[in-house]
């Protein structure tokens, strides 16, 4: 992944934080999206 690329789009999602409690949730997301992801990934390439 291009990291120019994946540093713009962190500062435009960025901008929707406004409190920590909005950045812990979206962390969460990210992750659980990551993970469910990249299983689908390995079932679908196996």
């Amino acid at each position: 992944m291009d990291e120019k690329k994946l540093k713009a789009l962190v500062a435009e999602l960025a901008k929707g934080f406004k409190t920590e409690a909005d950045l812990n949730q979206f962390s969460r997301m990210l992750i659980k999206l990551t993970v469910e992801t990249a299983r689908q990934y390995h079932i679908s390439s196996v």
